[in-house]
């Protein structure tokens, strides 16, 4: 295949169109203020309203759209502004309106920019906005957008070709997949609350998207747990994995189904595809959608196989592919560092959030081995090009290259601030060197190796969970027991979501619920050489308190723990203490046995509330701190966590009700001492007596209400069966309603809103026990263990076994 006819499938247009040598950019910085406003750009049907909804909710930020933008400034529609004064009065008031509203909100905003973005003039003021500003262009499936909009096949194809302008102004491309949430909707792209609020899976894309690109995702692990998986990224933790997955392969694949035991995955371009730059977009978009893990780019040797490549050439086209991996936020890019520096240097220079891997591949036939000083030569010169980590693979057929390695990467641990360093052979007699590196091994999976080509998948490459069960038979990792504890745990679902998680990531465990009365019982549980972890339930949730060494920042503000972890003896034999330095000295040691001589506590609880709040909130309620108001009902460990998780979200109006009131005084004191510099009267959590008193004047009626009272008996408690007055109710856009109770499923209150619901036909979203339930599981897994829970698995064992104890 010629050069130019590569191109033609690189950049989608007709080969005689084609300039003769692409051009490498190596203008853009990708490192932006954090509060720089951020621009759409994109074709019609694209979806930039609806994302620009979701953008503006998810950083609270505003949301500045072109054709609004232009009606403010002239006082007329943009149709009506054309018909009065023509063409090129037009033309010429669209790109003046265009600059003053880029120039004049440079922060805070989320900026759509309509049709108007495709004129020349309009692109020129665009590309200079992105030199200080992110610049996202929104791509979508050619045939979607062309149903969506009722064109021919000649319109769509001028409006695609035009659209493809918008990359040669913007720094940043996202590929805006068909969200299934949509289904039996019109969802045409007039950025409707009523719309956005459907779009599920396009939130939780498009928010994470934006949380890369801002770096708002790093900021966050300051306020983790140092045993939370986000609190290190995968490259600091000990023994992550990364699902190789080649681009050919992956029409072949079911990709929700390869979840277990990934930290990552490796996209390998392999080949040229048409409309190859779509094509990737798409499967990036699609990993993410579908796995939820950091994407590892990467260009295989052989996608250049059968073309007519001079060098030049070859190293252009190269670093234009890699350059576009950049451009789609991947988390890390692999560079080889057998090119030239300086292009190298670029690359890092223009990398942004993304992590430069540099990489170095030995063949067996022509090159030194492991113990030559040349590796550590080339180790030396990816820390000074300025790479995150460097990769080392070598090809095989001694098995005595297995021990060599492992002296390599000893002596570069013992380097200060080094850089994270991967290496392994690969190969018939690789496989125990692969079992033994730390970082990012690449791993393959049972249903790859039966449903894809042979020829697209490595033969020699462990599963995730074969590498794993590797390490407990080498006695690397212990097998651990984990315990769900409380006085009534008989209907508890988590034996079988933490049992299918263990199964699935080739981990040894076993987790089983146990009836306790007293801390003494559960001291005496948790004191087993062999304890890896306790999931707490009512009534100790608070109680406690009073025998955990070290407590998170999370836990510590709701004021209970809902997750139990051992502090073993240190290296040193030092105590352990509550710093965090030594706390992530004792995350790095899960999943092996020791004494236990302290407990850590946390609380994944608020965490399974917020997700849910965060995925069922509409836009039209957006949690506006001066506006919003929630309601909790109970005052226990759980009611906690959903106070906690209002005002993570930004709500300063709570009220709570319970029916003993001086346990909900408790709760409310605990809060308005903690949270006391968030309201201007210091009173951010209100006690409602009674439900028979009417909502309080002067607040609006309520938006997000969580239930955390039990609708069966715990303990001598009788069962709460609550519903609301209806009075409380009052919200004329709606909410969401979260009830966390699931046994029974069908509680009393969900019953009730449905009624109301079918009565006033107000948009009331309805969120049962068995949603909340998984999601705290699934953070208590990571806790427990430091592994990625496979999220799909554990879902699904909820589902699947809740029959067992319907009544």
């Amino acid at each position: 295949m010629s050069y130019p006819a590569l191109l033609s499938l690189w950049i989608g247009v007709e080969e005689g169109q084609l300039p003769t040598r692409v051009q490498v950019s190596n203008r853009w910085t990708r490192d932006f203020p954090p509060n720089a406003s951020i621009v759409l750009v994109g074709s019609r049907g694209s979806g930039k309203r609806s994302l620009g909804f979701i953008g503006a909710t998810h950083l609270g930020r505003r949301l500045i759209t072109e054709d609004h933008y232009f009606q403010e400034i002239t006082g007329i529609s943009r149709g009506e502004f054309l018909r009065k004064y023509g063409n090129q009065e037009f033309y010429r008031r669209n790109v003046s309106v265009l600059r003053e509203m880029l120039e004049k909100n440079r922060t805070g905003c989320i900026i759509e920019c309509g049709m108007g973005s495709l004129a020349s003039e309009a692109q020129k003021a665009i590309f200079e906005y992105s030199k200080l500003n992110p610049v996202i262009y929104v791509v979508r499936e050619s045939e979607r957008i062309r149903r969506l909009l009722n064109l021919d096949e000649k319109d769509a194809f001028r409006l695609e070709k035009g659209d493809l302008s918008h990359r040669s102004c913007s720094n940043l491309e996202y590929y805006n997949l068909y969200d299934s949430s949509c289904d039996g909707m019109n969802s045409d792209d007039n950025g409707s609350p009523n719309v956005a609020s459907r779009l599920k899976y396009a939130k939780e894309d498009f928010s994470s998207f934006l949380d890369f690109v801002t770096g708002q995702r790093f900021a966050r692990y300051a306020y983790e747990s140092p045993f939370s998986i986000a609190a290190l990224p995968p490259e600091c933790r000990s023994f992550t994995y990364a699902l190789s997955i080649r681009l050919s392969s992956i029409p072949e694949l079911e990709l929700e189904e390869l979840e277990a035991g990934a930290d990552a995955v490796q996209l390998k371009i392999d080949t040229f595809l048409p409309d190859f730059q779509k094509t990737i977009a798409k499967q990036v978009a699609t990993i993410r959608r579908k796995l939820g893990v950091p994407i590892i780019y990467y260009i295989e040797e052989n996608m250049f196989e059968g073309t007519e490549y001079s060098a030049s050439d070859k190293e252009d086209t190269y670093f234009k592919v890699l350059e576009y991996g950049l451009r789609l936020g991947v988390e890390y890019i692999v560079v080889d560092l057998n090119y030239q520096s300086d292009r190298v240097i670029r690359l890092v220079q223009c990398s942004g959030n993304s992590k430069v891997i540099g990489h170095y591949m030995m063949y067996e036939n022509n090159s030194r081995g492991w113990d030559d000083e040349s590796r550590m030569l080339q180790y030396r010169k990816a820390k000074s090009l300025g790479c995150n980590l460097v990769r080392f693979v070598r090809r095989t057929s001694d098995e005595g290259d297995n021990k060599t390695v492992r002296t390599f990467l000893k002596n570069i641990e013992s380097i200060p601030d080094h850089l994270p360093v991967i290496a392994y052979n690969i190969g018939e007699f690789g496989r125990p060197s692969l079992i033994e590196n730390r970082i990012f091994t690449p791993v393959t999976h049972p249903i790859m190796l039966s449903t894809v080509s042979l020829s697209k998948i490595r033969q020699f490459l462990p599963t995730a969970a074969e590498a794993m069960e590797a390490l407990y038979q080498k006695s690397v990792l212990n097998p651990l027991h984990f315990y769900h504890l409380g006085i009534s745990v008989f209907y508890s679902l988590s034996p079988a979501m933490h049992s299918a998680a263990y199964r699935a990531c080739g981990m040894n465990n076993n987790f089983q619920s146990l009836q306790v009365f007293s801390l003494e019982d559960i001291h005496r549980l948790c004191q087993q050489s062999n304890f890896g972890g306790a999931a707490i339930t009512q009534p100790f949730k608070v109680e406690i308190l009073s025998i955990v060494t070290a407590i998170s920042s999370h836990a510590k503000a709701i004021g209970a723990v809902n997750t139990l972890l051992p502090l073993r003896t240190l290296p040193d034999n030092r105590p352990p203490n509550s710093s965090t330095e030594s706390l992530l000295r004792q995350a790095s040691k899960r999943n092996v046995s020791g004494t236990v001589c302290g407990y850590y506590g946390d609380n994944t609880d608020f965490i399974g509330i917020l997700n849910c709040l965060r995925r069922n909130t509409t836009p039209r309620n957006v949690v506006q701190p001066s506006k919003t108001t929630g309601l909790v009902i109970g005052a226990g460990g759980m009611a906690r966590a959903a106070i906690y998780a209002m005002i993570q979200l930004g709500c300063r109006k709570i009220f709570l009700h319970n029916r003993t009131i001086e346990n909900a005084e408790k709760v409310a004191t605990h809060f308005n001492f903690w949270a006391a510099g968030l309201s201007s009267d210091g009173q951010v959590v209100r006690v409602l007596t009674s439900n028979k008193v009417p909502w309080p004047s002067g607040f609006n009626f309520p938006t997000m209400i969580i239930s955390c009272v039990p609708a069966i008996s715990v303990g001598a408690e009788a069962p709460a069966n609550f519903e609301m007055p209806t009075q409380w109710l009052g919200s004329s856009t709606g909410g969401v309603v979260v009830d966390a109770s699931y046994l029974p499923l069908d509680t009393p209150l969900l019953r009730q809103i449905r009624r109301v619901r079918e009565a006033t036909k107000q948009a009331w979203v309805i969120v049962d026990g068995l949603e909340v339930l998984p999601e705290q599981a699934i953070a208590q897994f990571e806790l427990m263990t430091g592994r990625r829970a496979p999220k799909r698995q554990m879902r699904q064992e909820v589902r699947q076994n809740y029959h067992r104890y319907e009544a």
